[in-house]
């Protein structure tokens, strides 16, 4: 028995004598793995909270996901200019922006209201909160041309380039929509459904906030057929990426 326990003893021993280096090893590729997670870790970008309080606020159910996925004929977000979204939203949740119904059939921006203002009217988002959605949203890529359900003719598309340099919408837009002003919006690579809601409600004075009223004198006299071409044209122009 004494002799069968010392067999054993002798090789648990053994088995620890070679297991402790063995063993060592790994805690020392441990060691390493771990510093090279901490570096990695310092070289991961932080999340912007921006995203956070889009999703929180349900922006997305509308302007799609990072802004870039918008739904029926509501804009794509991502990429536009920081002031811009910023002057939207306040003007929105103080009930200065107005428009013919969307595609809901609801007056415009009567949701977008609804999601950003108690029924009391007591606003749902501080300034900082909405400074912060408008800074990530501005620092996004923009949304990738999609192709128009229905084919467009591309007789109508040159016809709205010209369009566009004849109605002098680069004074406030830029080249091909691509480099507006100050708290002009981007329109390059817009959707077309909402190009032409936006151009016919400004033609039409049935949306007078911000500073759509520098337009009245260049799109008083354009007619459907003329919006339509200028939202044929402006919808295929690859919009510029980055954040300016």
């Amino acid at each position: 028995m004494f002799h069968r326990v010392t067999q054993i003893a002798l090789a648990a021993g053994l088995t620890l004598a070679i297991a402790g280096p063995v063993a060592a090893i790994p805690a020392a590729a441990q060691g390493l793995s771990g510093h090279a997670q901490v570096a990695q870790a310092e070289q991961k970008p932080k999340r912007h909270p921006g995203k956070r309080l889009y999703m929180r606020n349900t922006c997305i159910a509308c302007h799609g996901r990072d802004g870039a996925m918008a739904i029926m004929d509501y804009p794509n977000v991502a990429g536009q200019d920081e002031k811009y979204i910023i002057a939207q939203i306040e003007d929105i949740m103080e009930g200065k922006r107005t428009g013919s119904p969307d595609a809901t059939g609801n007056p415009r921006a009567q949701g977008m209201r609804g999601a950003l203002v108690t029924p009391e009217g007591q606003p749902r988002l501080d300034k900082e909160t909405i400074k912060t959605i408008a800074d990530w949203l501005a620092s996004l890529e923009p949304a990738k041309l999609a192709a128009p359900e229905t084919p467009l003719d591309p007789n109508n598309v040159a016809a709205g380039e010209k369009l566009y340099a004849k109605m002098k919408c680069r004074t406030c837009h830029g080249k091909d929509g691509n480099k507006p002003l100050k708290g002009y919006p981007y329109i390059a690579g817009q959707k077309r459904a909402y190009l032409v809601a936006q151009m016919t409600d400004i033609r039409d004075k049935k949306r007078t906030n911000g500073k759509v009223k520098a337009m009245y004198p260049m799109i008083k006299k354009a007619s459907d057929d003329d919006i339509a071409q200028l939202a044929d044209y402006l919808s295929q122009v690859e919009r510029a990426s980055g954040k300016k």
